[in-house]
């Protein structure tokens, strides 16, 4: 008699081999385990390739908008920061100098300062009543405890691209920022835009995630990048175009209008190091330059979280006496908009009160 073939059994899709009844229990039972476990490795390798396929194209979506390059056949600074040392060549500080002839050039003019606005308190009340705009900008307070007065926008243009939501400052400040675009820009032919951050808010005050920016005298300005316009992106020696940014830089102090300079240690090492290359064509002394050799007396200073943007505070004699004398206004009238003021209404007449009306009593029933 033929013996009568046992079907195959499957467990999950998977081929445990025939299903007879006559092998022993404990080899059925190894069979479904090896079978069981082929499928959870099979599960995992598909989990795993599913999950590294949607993080390759999260990836690709959101790296525009993160690397915020305007160029899009250029590559970003972060790829390059990222890839092999035998890809992208470094130049050296030498082939950077040799290479910057056109950093030898005449700065801008300075800016000229504006007609002090006289501040008797008889003229100041008076201003902000009939015309707030002829007082100019104000800045009231500190950097940290403060607010603006009469704030100017940095708008777009045709070398500075706003990287932040609120680009107000005083006068002098954003005409600073301005002017060492220019010259750079008329230095170094083909140079990209420069994305400048943060400075305060319309009014000033409180500015999140900042400490200080609130009245209208700091601000973050990006860096020059070899690989094109970007925003927040690590300056290294792969990535920062320095003979620009030091440009920047060098134009912003001889504007005659900065305090303090705030810049990681390793961009000041790189910016130091050409300086000194450049040798005779730099017209900037050294000393008292960098806090890496001067920690005292030093201009530009080391905050941790520079790595990506300098941050520059100025100083403006005119708005921050003009915001002195502002101050005992109050913050409800410092911290207002210039605008003209709009006519009260005339109050209502009042009218005279009714007279009681007398009634006689209606007489008593009886």
């Amino acid at each position: 008699m033929v013996p009568r073939l046992q079907p195959h059994a499957q467990i999950s899709g998977f081929d445990l081999g025939p299903a007879s009844t006559h092998l022993p229990q404990d080899v059925r039972r190894a069979r479904a385990r090896h079978a069981l476990w082929h499928w959870g490795i099979g599960l995992s390798a598909a989990l795993t390739g599913m999950g590294v396929l949607a993080a390759l194209v999260v990836g690709v979506m959101r790296a525009p908008k993160a690397l915020a390059v305007e160029d899009a056949p250029r590559r970003s600074a972060t790829i390059a920061r990222h890839a092999p040392r035998g890809v992208i060549a470094t130049p050296t500080i030498e082939a950077q100098a040799a290479a910057a002839v056109q950093a030898d050039c005449e700065p801008e003019p300075k800016l000229e300062r504006a007609a002090p606005v006289s501040l008797a308190s008889a003229d100041v009340a008076k201003l902000l009543r009939d015309d707030p705009e002829q007082l100019g900008s104000a800045s009231i307070g500190g950097p940290t405890r403060g607010s603006l007065f009469g704030g100017v926008q940095l708008r777009a243009s045709e070398g500075i691209t706003p990287a932040g939501d609120h680009g107000w400052g005083t006068r002098t400040v954003v005409a600073s920022i301005e002017r060492a675009v220019r010259e750079v820009r008329r230095c170094y032919d083909g140079t990209p835009k420069l994305s400048v951050g943060d400075i305060s808010r319309q009014g000033g005050g409180f500015l999140s995630p900042h400490r200080s920016h609130q009245s209208g005298l700091d601000a973050d300005i990006g860096y020059y990048y070899r690989e094109g316009p970007g925003w927040f992106l690590p300056a290294t020696a792969d990535t920062l175009d320095v003979p620009r940014t030091w440009a920047l830089v060098r134009s912003l102090i001889e504007g005659g209008n900065v305090e303090y300079v705030f810049m990681d240690r390793s961009v000041q090492r790189l910016l130091r190091d050409y300086m000194q290359s450049l040798g005779d064509k730099e017209r900037m002394p050294l000393e008292g330059l960098f806090e890496i050799d001067d920690k005292k007396n030093a201009i530009v200073r080391h905050v941790h979280g520079h790595a990506t943007h300098f941050h520059v505070r100025f100083f403006d004699e005119d708005a921050t006496a003009l915001g002195a004398k502002l101050a005992q206004y109050g913050p409800r009238i410092a911290r207002a908009t210039p605008r003209k003021p709009v006519p009260r209404a005339a109050a209502p007449r009042k009218l005279p009160a009714a007279r009681p009306v007398h009634r006689k009593p209606l007489p008593k029933k009886r």
